[in-house]
């Protein structure tokens, strides 16, 4: 053991995987302990809400990642401290703007998104949205701290709104208040995380003013630079938060609602995969620079795809091996029956988790044409959803099938030699 540690401490790579992979276990076990809490205090169709909602979280909060990224991007490349704190607030206030149209467009809509996810109420989808747009201010202090390869700083954050959220959460259940009260609490752990965050992120550095994102509008001409980026950005994080969550929503719509609550329980587990890797692909993503050889950011990807194989496989080989067991420890014995589930879903975050590494890196080089790989991986399992929905394992199919196209287009597309291996600073 102390050999290991001497190794680990010799390694800032390594290191900072090793203090971010501990604050994502943390915060991971919170974020999971909640599922299993909230599967036992909540009737089975409630749970199923909870659930959907949290997926219906994941795809608005899209937006918010993909600023997130290219926050990141920003303050690894960006030598000037002022131009690199101008354009992050003004991204901040264009993403501002968007969470309150979100709002407007919720309350306005509210009685559709109630018909078609068979919710008793509209107030959850008027909280969640509430919950996306408290958590702008906190991604962009987030990342910032990310880009500066504070990763003890990010994991604190992490745990800290994960905690809120169940502690808060629970509160909101043994009084009654039903899925509306969990999304309050969502709400409130977002905002009193983000006030620790601002005070963090001015401690290294960051000198926007929140008060000025909220008092003017965004100043188009300096981040129009990265709006080209943020689409490619926007489509590649699409696609895989929708290849790891969206089946819950698509259970929600095309099943009943016990069904839908036994099935979110087994993908819930089966994303334990996904969440327990994404702290190794985030380290990634600002050791990657585009001043760096390509040498030396390769060698960054290859150590980055043996951890995650190494962690992530274990898991999976765990899931795969003893699924009734996981399950009734994790979420109880009334989520047995679809305990054969566990084993392929679990293949399907493995091999999304690595399609995201493979991501994560082209993005971080700026590399745009992997865009058009996301672009046909969506239409694929759009198609597939769509016409192949007979049944929970046709759904489970449908995202291994859609995993497996994207990741034979990536491993063709990376394996073709590049005219240019990274774009120059001038084009960032």
């Amino acid at each position: 053991m102390p050999k290991i540690v001497r190794i680990v401490r010799s390694s800032t790579f390594l290191k900072h995987n090793a203090i971010f992979f501990t604050g994502a276990i943390a915060a991971g076990a919170l974020n999971y302990v909640f599922y299993p809490i909230m599967a036992r205090l909540l009737p089975t169709g409630s749970f199923g809400e909870v659930q959907a909602l949290c997926s219906l979280f994941a795809q608005v909060n899209i937006f918010l990642g993909v600023l997130g990224l290219i926050t990141v991007n920003i303050v690894v490349n960006t030598s000037q401290s002022v131009q690199r704190d101008q354009i992050i607030i003004e991204l901040e206030k264009l993403a501002l703007l968007i969470g309150f149209a979100l709002v407007a467009v919720t309350v306005f809509a509210g009685s559709s998104l109630e018909r078609f996810f068979h919710f008793n109420s509209v107030w959850p989808f008027i909280w969640l949205a509430l919950a996306v747009l408290v958590s702008i201010p906190l991604m962009f202090r987030n990342s910032y701290l990310r880009g500066r390869q504070a990763f003890a700083s990010t994991s604190v954050l992490g745990v800290m709104a994960a905690g809120a959220d169940l502690v808060l959460a629970v509160a909101a259940v043994l009084l009654h208040w039903g899925t509306t009260g969990v999304m309050i609490a969502l709400v409130v752990a977002q905002f009193v995380t983000f006030l620790y965050g601002a005070w963090l992120t001015r401690r290294k550095g960051f000198n926007g003013s929140w008060r000025d994102t909220l008092l003017k509008f965004p100043k188009m001409g300096i981040i129009a630079p990265e709006l080209r980026y943020a689409a490619v950005v926007l489509v590649s994080s699409l696609t895989i938060t929708g290849l790891y969550s969206i089946d819950t929503v698509v259970v929600k719509h095309w099943f009943d609602a016990r069904t839908a609550g036994l099935y979110a329980g087994i993908a819930t587990v089966a994303r334990i995969i996904f969440f327990l890797t994404a702290s190794i692909a985030q380290v990634l993503l600002p050791s990657v620079r585009l001043q760096q050889s390509a040498k030396h950011n390769q060698q960054v990807l290859t150590k980055s795809l043996v951890l995650l194989v190494g962690v992530g496989g274990t898991v999976f080989l765990l899931f795969s091996l003893m699924p009734k067991l996981v399950i009734e420890t994790l979420m109880g014995r009334r989520f047995l029956p679809n305990a054969a589930l566990l084993s392929r879903l679990s293949l399907v975050i493995f091999l999304i988790s690595v399609i995201n590494l493979f991501m994560l890196y082209h993005l971080a080089l700026r590399r745009y044409a992997v865009m058009l790989i996301a672009l046909g991986g969506a239409v694929v399992a759009t198609v597939l959803f769509a016409t192949h929905h007979q049944s929970l394992f046709a759904i489970v199919n449908d995202l291994l099938y859609s995993s497996v196209f994207i990741a034979l287009l990536l491993g063709i597309w990376s394996a073709l030699p590049k005219r240019r291996l990274e774009p120059t600073s001038e084009e960032t």
